[in-house]
């Protein structure tokens, strides 16, 4: 599977302002085993998971905090975050914004105008009616005086509480403009900013809000009220704006970069941090005279930052990623563990060992089913983008560049394969461990009868990106590719016939059962079947919409299906019904392995390895009337340790938990 295809480079990224993508489902709250027994999946990579950070925040004491972000994810540490929990809920609304008052008691707020609060350190998370469906993106208390809060979201919403956040009101604003931060520094004055450079200013507790800048186009992501008469914003293209008379008049500052800056935290006059889309972490000790830069390895996209005190911090963002820095921002460790590099194809020979591919040379491997995943060596750094086994030695793999590698003993080592081009391949098929093809951009078709020493081009007759290829047989296969390309061999990929069924689509893989049955999917929900060996294909006609990547088949009805927004289908009855089985994720799933029953894997976005557990919750998809009947005409529109390890030499360095000394009487 291609996530480089010009017209996909950029599917299923995640537009964000500081915040989660918005995903909207529902709420409740129950043990940590919940999560994954209500939505049927378990994350294996990233770990605790991988879905984005909006918000971190921590208790006093520097060892109880929470974390939220996309997906109702919500993650709880006691040892200053060295170790995470879930803390499931049944809402999936994307979780924007965090306060922490102790230990004991913290707010989120989130989609649809969601606020949740916990009283006993996130046992339970209780939803708190709100008189509005606005997105909510930050919340804050006043510091004099904890009956007094604030929200902030879309369209200009300001919500108010004047009893611990037991109820809210709506407080009237002049602007629509999105607002993605506020900050008060007593119950009177604060400042919320937001979309086009929007500044609101109140001295009041919100009775009025007053637009007092509005500057450029760019977003203001967050604000700081440092003191009654100190006041910090910052923004897209690296903006900063302060304020000396208490967020009246706003000056601008030259930050020196232009990173877009998401997120700003200051602990008193003099110390404050900024967090930007590229992994730069801001540091001042003058209150903002000068920024030292310091940057975090991988680049990441760093949303939010909370420090405790002037050294100990942490700031999170995309991937589930959380760091820690105990030297005032200067250098970060990680707090989460697993690879981040896209996942592009996954594979399993059973239900315990498996291959998964991705960029920057990704090459994993487990024996455990995905308890444990480690690192190959590919000895490339272009991006991976199919991988097939015959047996447990012998696989392949092909990407960027003409790049085709092969592994005679699992993986332990890879050798690169000479394909003579240097085309992208998307796609590869073996037989057994001498016959196979690959497939490209451009309608590059390759065969090899001696296990890969040598590569033959075969005329593909087509221009079409092509995304994936089966063989059933040694004479017959099928390529899929780009404007709804479906051809056909007979002969070994000596001449292909174009069997294409009057669609433009992308089409993105195939799969086959036996000799018969296969399947296609693609953009725009397409699934297609055929039972002739792919000489005709049928539409299932499903009501969805989404764009599908990848296609698993377990058995000839048995099928399951993995696409954008998290969305992973399955069917049981060779797709007569197709029901929705919900994950724990909205990110981009580009690749599926299925062997029946729990034996199913996910991948895609950000590393994303999820492993399906034994109780699946399932949402049957309605289709067209007559979509059962098979002769209608188509009508086309282990035993590891579970602990992750992580081989890259060149990701952030891992924190460690300092060694308490024993306590001598």
């Amino acid at each position: 599977m291609s996530l480089q295809s010009p017209n996909l480079r950029d599917r299923g990224k995640s537009l964000f302002l500081c915040l989660a993508s918005i995903v909207i489902t529902v709420v409740c709250s129950s043990s940590p085993s919940a999560q994954t027994s209500s939505r049927g999946w378990e994350w294996q990579n990233p770990l605790p998971q991988g879905n984005a950070i909006s918000a971190i925040r921590f208790a006093g004491d520097k060892l109880h905090g929470w974390a939220v972000g996309a997906d109702g994810v919500i993650l709880y540490t006691n040892d200053g975050g060295f170790r995470w929990e879930h803390q499931p809920t049944r809402l999936v609304n994307a979780l924007n914004g965090l306060y922490v008052f102790d230990r004991q008691h913290a707010f989120a707020v989130g989609a649809r105008g969601l606020v949740v609060e916990t009283r006993n350190a996130g046992d339970k998370w209780l939803e708190v009616a709100t008189p509005t469906k606005d997105h909510l993106y930050a919340i804050t208390f006043a510091a004099d005086n904890a009956a007094r809060g604030w929200a902030v979201g879309t369209y200009g919403c300001i919500l108010a509480t004047t009893n611990g956040g037991a109820t809210w009101t709506i407080q009237k604003t002049p602007t629509r403009a999105h607002l993605y931060s506020v900050s008060f520094t007593n119950k009177n004055l604060g400042v919320a900013v937001g979309d086009r450079g929007t500044v609101l200013r109140t001295s009041d507790g919100g009775k009025h809000w007053k637009e007092v800048v509005r500057l450029g186009n760019l977003p203001f992501t967050g604000v700081a009220l440092i003191s009654e008469k100190r006041a910090i914003a910052v923004g897209y293209g690296g903006r900063i704006i302060t304020s000396e008379d208490g967020g009246t008049v706003w000056e601008p500052v030259d930050s020196l970069v232009s990173d877009d800056l998401l997120a700003v935290c200051f602990i008193d006059e003099q110390h404050g941090w900024i967090t930007t889309n590229t992994g730069l972490v801001l540091s001042t000790v003058n209150g903002g005279k000068i920024w030292l830069p310091a940057s975090v390895r991988t680049n990441p996209r760093l949303v939010t930052v909370y420090f405790a005190d002037a050294d100990t911090g942490w700031t999170a963002g995309s991937d589930g990623l959380v760091l820690r820095s105990d030297d005032s921002g200067l250098g970060w460790s990680r707090l989460t563990d697993g690879g981040r590099d896209d996942i592009a194809d996954i594979t399993f020979i059973d239900s315990y060992r498996g291959w998964a591919v991705g960029g920057h040379g990704k090459i994993l491997f487990t024996r455990s089913g995905g308890k444990l995943w480690t690192s190959q060596i590919s000895r490339t750094t272009v991006h991976l983008d199919a991988v097939t086994f015959i047996d447990d030695k012998n696989g392949w793999v092909v990407g960027d560049g003409g790049t085709i590698l092969h592994s005679g003993n699992g993986g332990a080592s890879w050798e690169a394969q000479d394909s003579n081009i240097t085309e992208q391949l998307l796609g590869v098929c073996f037989l057994n461990e001498k016959l196979g093809w690959a497939v490209g951009a451009r309608g590059y078709m390759l065969k090899t009868e001696d296990g890969g020493e040598t590569w033959v081009p075969q005329p593909s007759g087509t221009k079409a990106w092509l995304e994936d290829i089966r063989f059933i047989d040694p004479k017959h296969g099928i390529a899929v590719g780009s404007g709804g390309a479906i051809l056909r061999t007979e002969d070994g990929g000596e001449n292909w016939k174009d069997v294409s069924v009057n669609l433009k689509t992308w089409l993105h893989a195939v799969a086959f059962a036996d000799g018969a049955r296969g399947y296609i999917v693609g953009e725009k929900g397409i699934i297609l079947r055929t039972d002739d060996g792919g000489k005709t294909w049928k539409d299932q006609e499903t009501n969805v919409k989404t764009n599908l990547f990848a296609i698993s088949v377990a058995a000839r009805d048995d099928v399951l299906i993995a696409g954008d927004q998290g969305r992973v289908l399955g069917t049981n009855d060779g797709g007569v019904t197709w029901e929705v089985q919900p994950t724990l994720t909205s990110s981009p799933l580009f690749a599926v392995a299925y062997r029946g029953g729990s034996s199913a894997w996910v991948a895609g976005r950000g590393g994303a390895i999820l492993r399906r557990t034994a109780e699946v919750a399932t949402i049957k998809i309605s289709g067209p009337k007559g979509t059962g009947n098979p002769t209608a005409p188509p009508k086309l529109k282990g035993q590891e340790n579970s602990q992750q390890l992580n081989l890259d030499s060149d990701d952030i360095p891992r924190a460690i938990p300092p060694i308490r000394k024993p306590f001598k009487p």
